[in-house]
């Protein structure tokens, strides 16, 4: 099993256990899985136990102590099946996006029909390039003989792709910066907005996978958006997920970026963020839709892979 999720089944399993009606052994197992899919591990810790400051080895512990070894070899065998999935949509040519929905589909609706000779190869088959959620459950329904709503299934991967947001909300209230301007490599303190969206977007594997750049600088950022014509203008309306650039006024706009956070919602006209290095703690702030010294945004393209060759911006 590995490490990352591995210890995130553990977690999810330790949470379950508290509830001795909810783990009904595969019930509780597809719960955990979906969680899993749905949140990054970060939030899944904070949820459950109030805190990110874990022991992995009591955790270990308190999983071995109370479930069993069939429960634990149900564990192992969702994550194999996701795995499964993983290796055979990528071999058919389909980018991460498309393996998050196969994966998203079989704990949500077919998990059931996973013990079926062939079934990974049989999800598989009904994906297809440049298809729409509505023609994608069409075939599914019919391959499965279920009844999957659309509609509700485009509304869950909005939710799965904004897993930056859930990072970054984990993050609240931190002050001073660390762990972030240190894990991007500086010794000692330096402005750190752009250093937290980035260990945001590590935390997710945005920048492993070359969605997102590691950069310190926020013109740094802003170049790497607009390069690869991933931006959208400071006066249009975005979409949570997106990354938030500034030039603040203070000495006179110069179309030069002097600050970035997240956005996290967009609520009747009013961007809400969240943002580090703000009075050097993270908070959350709100702007009204076209702002003036809201330079633009950069638009994280979770749906694929990108050339991750040069992903690194330089630092201060």
């Amino acid at each position: 099993m590995s490490a990352t999720v591995g210890a995130a089944l553990k977690k999810i399993a330790v949470s379950l256990l508290t509830d001795k009606k909810v783990l009904k052994v595969v019930g509780g197992i597809v719960l955990g899985i979906i969680i899993i899919i749905v949140m990054p591990i970060v939030a899944i810790v904070s949820i459950f136990n109030g805190t990110i400051e874990f022991d992995t080895a009591e955790l270990q512990q308190m999983v071995e102590q109370n479930l069993s070894a069939e429960e634990i070899a149900k564990l192992q065998g969702v994550e194999d099946t996701m795995y499964a999935i993983e290796d055979a949509m990528t071999a058919a040519g389909y980018d991460w996006q498309k393996v998050r929905e196969a994966q998203v589909l079989y704990v949500t609706a077919l998990y059931e029909f996973s013990f079926e000779p062939d079934f990974v190869n049989k999800l598989v088959g009904c994906f297809a390039l440049n298809q729409t959620d509505e023609q994608l459950i069409a075939a599914v329904n019919a391959a499965f003989g279920t009844d999957i709503d659309a509609a509700e299934f485009t509304q869950l991967m909005v939710g799965v792709n904004q897993e930056i947001v859930s990072v970054a909300q984990s993050q609240l209230g931190n002050e001073g910066g660390q762990p972030y301007w240190s894990w991007y490599g500086f010794e000692s303190r330096v402005e750190w907005c752009a250093c937290f969206v980035s260990w945001c977007a590590d935390q997710c594997g945005y920048i492993d996978r070359g969605i997102c750049p590691k950069f310190s600088l926020c013109s740094d950022g802003v170049n790497w958006f607009q390069q690869r014509n991933q931006w959208l203008a400071g006066t249009e309306t975005p979409s949570p997920g997106m990354i938030i650039f500034f030039d603040w006024a203070d000495n006179g706009q110069d179309g030069v970026s002097d600050h970035v956070g997240i956005v996290a919602s967009v609520e009747n006209g009013t961007v809400h963020t969240i943002e580090g290095n703000s009075g050097d703690a993270c908070r959350e702030r709100s702007y009204s839709v076209g702002y003036y010294e809201i330079l633009g945004y950069g638009v994280l393209q979770v749906g694929g892979e990108t050339d991750n060759s040069n992903n690194e911006t330089p630092t201060q």
